[in-house]
């Protein structure tokens, strides 16, 4: 070989190198992070052999893949979920303590992202009164925009105002679901921007409706739940049992369109159809810094809540979300461009079997009436004290004493607190109670479950005695199911990343929700959030 040649090799292999070292080096045009409400991570596996290649079988076989993935807190609710995807730590620390809260300091209940400061855009309701105001930390999104002096373009969208407002943070914009338009607050702006009224004026939810909703496969591959008559689901008004197909513009007309709309997979399609608007009016993925498109489809959460984890309708949901995923995906490459976004997608929370059918198989569950225990709460507090004022108010899985009459009385605190928590984890159903403050001054050491329940107490917020049903156990019935604790099928959600810099691969060492946002903090090279208690996933860097 002429030593011309040798040389234009060598610098052949010179440029090639250099190429690959500056594509690994150079962050992409967009992250999409994408939040499937009540999505567990068995699903890819349950749903798995009827996939499609371009939607999860791209992301899993394509990406890297966190198998072992899981929340490391309580409640798992999809309040906390997101606000945790988002910040890189838990409600200890970024204060977003469920969806509903109930504040000592101001003795009322609190919805996670209520601001009643800022006015509705986009519709004549209350439903935009909405902020992060909440959210006491910064996001992955934040430091994006704070990286590129606020020239990032960071959107969030969402069926349920919390599912876009926590992860666009506090610099981004946000937009949801109200009676068939997408709306947002006078936090991000004062009126809606054209193409987003351009949307609206589309009306394609009346144009989803118009449909019935029929298995997208062969009725003979259904076979990875229930029957599809299963007695453990939801029966709307108007059908003699939860049969598919559903007549929509019928179930509509009897339980009100938006309900039903929100329960159809057609939701999770209008979602994509206002997705793609975003990018492509906005003109993310364009500019000179990379942008963020955070999207949470809610619809899994509203039809696993009506039809339980193993309904022919959730089954043939996902299949139809994994075709609209596919869709998204190609319609990515051409708009920004293949290889040049990243996409991570994960949950918020999984949710429980229902425990009928569980104790109809034979396995752990059962139902739990929190009125009741309120109620005998409040007599032993009276039979053993004599005092009916001890009490300040019980909330979901929290106690709040009267801090002032407990001082008053001959009674210490720690005898009170005591006192109620051996009386709770004596009823059926209750797997144990634990007084706060010991909680409180330990950390987030420990074993099972008190690490869990330190990270998901935001002190202010904390209560006095905090309640954890057993496994299987729910509050919710008879059909359909729920999700807000400990147990596994609560916390082992999927980890799905792929894209520019991300190698193919998969681990099965124990990952944490909390991971994401330091992870991908990593990927683009910008500042952690402020509240950030994760780690990089390094597998996923390497």
């Amino acid at each position: 070989m002429s030593n011309l040649r040798i040389l234009v090799s060598a610098a052949s292999l010179f440029l090639v190198f250099a190429a690959k070292a500056q594509s690994e080096t150079t962050p992409p045009k967009l992250v999409v992070g994408i939040v499937v409400d009540q999505m567990r991570n068995d699903y890819l596996q349950r749903f798995g052999d009827h996939f499609e290649e371009g939607g999860f079988k791209r992301l899993m076989n394509d990406g890297f893949y966190c198998a072992n993935h899981h929340f490391s807190y309580v409640p798992t609710y999809t309040g906390p979920g997101h606000a945790s995807v988002y910040t890189g730590t838990t409600p200890a620390v970024h204060g977003i303590a469920a969806n509903n809260w109930y504040d000592p300091r101001i003795e009322r209940d609190v919805y996670c992202v209520e601001d009643k400061s800022v006015r509705t855009v986009g519709i004549a309701n209350a439903d935009g009164q909405m902020s992060p105001e909440n959210l006491k930390v910064s996001t992955v999104t934040d430091e994006l925009m704070l990286r590129y002096n606020m020239r990032s373009k960071v959107v969030g969208l969402s069926i349920k105002d919390r599912g876009a407002i926590l992860p666009a943070g506090h610099l981004g914009q946000a937009w949801w679901y109200s009676k068939g338009r997408m709306i947002t607050s006078s936090y991000y702006a004062d009126e809606l921007p054209e193409w987003v009224n351009r949307f609206n004026d589309r009306k394609l939810p009346d144009t989803y409706m118009k449909k019935q909703w029929s298995l997208l496969r062969e009725p003979e591959i259904y076979t990875t739940g229930e029957p599809d008559d299963s007695p453990y689901e939801m029966k709307y008004a108007g059908e003699e049992a939860p049969l598919m197909p559903k007549d929509l513009p019928k179930l509509s007309e009897l339980n009100g369109f938006h309900n039903v709309f929100k329960k159809t997979p057609y939701c999770n399609s209008f979602l994509i159809d206002f997705a793609k608007a975003a990018v492509r009016e906005r003109e993310m993925g364009k500019g000179e810094v990379t942008d963020f498109l955070a999207v949470s489809f809610s619809t899994p959460d509203y039809l696993g809540h009506a039809m339980g984890t193993r309904g022919v309708e959730v089954h043939d949901m996902y299949l139809r979300l994994d075709r609209d995923l596919a869709d998204f995906f190609d319609f990515l490459d051409s708009e920004v461009g293949a290889g040049e976004y990243v996409v991570f997608l994960t949950a918020d929370h999984g949710a429980a079997d229902v425990p009928q059918y569980n104790m109809d198989m034979g396995m752990p569950g059962g139902y739990l009436d929190r009125t009741q225990v309120a109620a005998e709460v409040a007599a032993s507090i009276e039979k053993a004290f004599g005092n009916n004022e001890f009490i300040s108010a019980v909330k979901d899985d929290r106690i709040f004493l009267n801090r002032e009459a407990v001082a008053a009385s001959d009674y210490t605190y720690e005898e009170v607190c005591s006192f109620l928590a051996a009386t709770l984890r004596m009823i059926p159903g209750i797997y144990n109670a634990y007084p706060v403050e010991p909680i409180l001054s330990a950390g987030a050491g420990g074993e099972f479950p008190f690490f869990m329940l330190s990270r998901g107490l935001y002190p202010p917020l904390a209560g006095d005695i905090i309640i954890l049903q057993d496994n299987g156990w729910l509050s919710y019935g008879p059909v359909g199911t729920s999700h807000g604790s400990p147990w596994t099928y609560d916390t082992h959600v999927p980890l799905l990343l792929y894209g520019k810099n991300i190698s193919p691969g998969r681990t099965y060492r124990r990952t944490e929700i909390r991971d994401i946002a330091p992870t991908v903090s990593m990927l683009l090279g910008i500042g952690l959030p402020s509240g950030t208690t994760g780690q990089p996933i390094l597998e996923v860097l390497e």
